[in-house]
């Protein structure tokens, strides 16, 4: 795997690519199946294992006592998740799938142990829980300060440029396993907000969503709704939009 966004310091390119040629030679030993709303991770209880997601959506996500729920990040084949379990006994938040995934699996305490001995792979294990940290500090942004067409916008040029970077999509056209009611739990929007600004962004010519399959017909105007939200290496990446940096007004 070529690690190249977001750019790493020149320094350490070749460790990371180095600690993750490690992980590449030792995790595929062993390897799980997985159905579409199957759970991987249950809060609260014990886990021990940490994972590649090499086919397939899952998704981190927290229900509420009301049975409200929030999914909180979305994760992509080439990601590494549950690293925390090499911290921590249990875990605060769910992993479940979206669509049907196939993982790689090493245990937390070989985990340790690689981190200890290899200092190429406890530099990868960094670089991907500062990977999932950007990540969240930009959606934090977006929810706290964007509207409803800059989330869905900076979504779903997210999806596309980490598509794209993992050899999962082609063009600007790629499969969308969330529902309408996922995407509003984790844009934090009324489904029937969701549904208003997607017919509003198809009929604009823009964007469009039908029957899981996502088609973006305009990725500069799709970008520069996004743009606002974006964080300068998204800004500066043709994969997530084309590097506008102007946002625009919808109306």
């Amino acid at each position: 795997m070529t690690i190249e966004f977001p750019p790493p310091r020149p320094q350490i390119q070749d460790r990371l690519e180095a600690g993750d040629v490690t992980l590449g030679r030792i995790m595929p030993a062993r390897s799980r199946r997985m159905k579409a709303h199957e759970v991987l991770i249950k809060a609260g209880e014990p886990h021990g294992e940490i994972y590649r997601l090499t086919s397939g959506w899952l998704a981190r996500s927290r229900t509420l006592s009301d049975g409200r729920q929030q999914i909180i990040m979305v994760f992509l084949p080439g990601d590494l998740l549950g690293l925390k379990t090499m911290l921590f006994d249990r875990q605060p938040d769910s992993i479940q799938c979206l669509a049907p995934a196939t993982l790689q699996i090493l245990d937390h305490g070989q985990a340790l142990e690689l981190a200890r001995t290899d200092p190429d792979v406890s530099l990868r294990f960094m670089w991907q829980l500062a990977e999932d940290e950007r990540r969240l500090h930009n959606w934090v942004i977006c929810l706290g300060r964007g509207n409803a067409v800059e989330r869905i916008a900076t979504l779903m040029l997210d999806f596309r440029g980490r598509l794209l970077q993992a050899g999962m999509a082609e063009g600007d056209s790629f499969n969308l396993p969330l529902t309408q009611e996922q995407l509003g739990e984790h844009l934090g929007l009324t489904i029937v907000h969701v549904n208003r600004i997607l017919r509003r962004l198809r009929e604009a010519g823009i964007l469009t969503v039908n029957r899981g399959l996502v088609e973006i017909h305009d990725v500069d105007a799709l970008s520069l709704y996004a743009a606002p939200m974006q964080d300068i290496f998204e800004r500066e990446s043709k994969s997530f939009g084309g590097g506008l940096s102007n946002g625009a007004s919808f109306t």
